[in-house]
């Protein structure tokens, strides 16, 4: 079957990880994907604009509207996602927030031209339940959960920190809490940089390392490829999540971290998966505090029934795909 996989092409580690799980799980079919921003095993380029059997979008916060700008590109996709196959789905997204009503009703047009949906938190489940009765849509942990053990790499644990960065908002707090971390342990940071795209982690990650008393000790990681990423996080004995897959990466790893929300997701999706940690506000992070959770951290481990759950974003999809033959 000839599959159209679609999401976030900007150099994302954790969009290009949900992308390559996909794949993974559909290696099967013929698999297309529509930009050369990712380089992915069993998925070819492709310039066509239809003659698949099916549309598949991968996207967690796709269906967040931060403006009116924001609805009018929804709509384009919208009108755009139609032509390329009669069949369409998306998985693992979450829907709101939104900036307005204008942003609201482009994304309920949007939706209502899948034929399958699954989320990744209750909030959206009720959305869809409520507007979208029809569809039966479906409630899964992040799909990201889903990582095989035999994509963890087997790299020993350092007296590293790792610190995931966005935006600009707690840089000095965070190069605090690297410094700090430093002088307790006598380790080293490894500043990570998820984003290579529009959202631009190295500004950030350059302002916490140059804003550091220990800077010598901190190294900026820029995400190129998955492994490469992954390969970084595994060697620090704790993270700080910054950006909601660093701490969902760190829960599947076994990895000590702490979390810091900029957005409801992430709230949502580490309760949801039954990770009871503390959660921080992006903006106003109390240093000290966060400090001594990351030097004696309590292991939040991922249990086993979210691995296989968060797996059944694709089982559910090939379920459906049979059907509809």
């Amino acid at each position: 079957m000839k599959i159209l996989l679609d999401g976030y092409f900007d150099r994302n580690f954790g969009d290009d990880l949900m992308l390559t799980l996909s794949a993974r799980g559909l290696k099967e079919h013929e698999l297309y994907v529509p930009s050369r921003e990712i380089n992915i095993e069993n998925m070819r380029y492709t310039q066509a604009k239809s003659g698949f059997d099916v549309y598949l979008k991968v996207t967690g916060s796709g269906f967040v509207i931060y403006n009116t700008l924001g609805a009018a590109y929804r709509l384009r996709d919208a009108r755009r996602e139609l032509k390329y196959a009669l069949r369409r789905a998306v998985i693992s997204c979450n829907i709101g927030p939104f900036a307005n009503a204008i942003g609201e009703a482009a994304v309920k047009k949007h939706l209502s031209r899948f034929d399958f949906v699954t989320v990744r938190d209750a909030r959206s489940l009720e959305y869809m339940n409520r507007h979208f009765p029809e569809k039966n849509a479906v409630c899964l942990p992040d799909i990201v959960f889903s990582l095989p053990d035999d994509m963890i790499p087997d790299v020993k644990s350092e007296n590293l920190l790792g610190i995931s960065v966005r935006g600009a908002s707690d840089c000095d707090a965070l190069a605090q809490i690297a410094d700090r971390y430093i002088a307790e342990t006598g380790g080293k940071a490894l500043i990570l940089c998820f984003d290579g795209g529009m959202e631009n982690d190295l500004l950030a990650a350059k302002r916490v390392k140059e804003t550091m008393r220990a800077a010598d000790k901190a190294e900026i990681i820029r995400y190129e490829t998955v492994s490469g990423m992954l390969c970084a996080m595994k060697r620090c004995a704790a993270i700080l999540g910054v950006r909601l897959h660093a701490s969902v990466l760190a829960a599947r790893m076994g990895i000590p971290f702490a979390a810091v929300s900029y957005s409801q997701k992430t709230e949502d999706t580490l309760r949801e998966a039954g990770i009871k940690s503390k959660i921080y506000k992006s903006g106003s992070l109390p240093v000290q505090e966060v400090t001594d959770d990351l030097l004696n951290p309590t292991d939040f481990k991922v249990s086993n029934d979210v691995v296989k759950a968060a797996s059944e974003h694709i089982a559910k999809f090939k379920k459906y795909l049979e059907e509809k033959n």
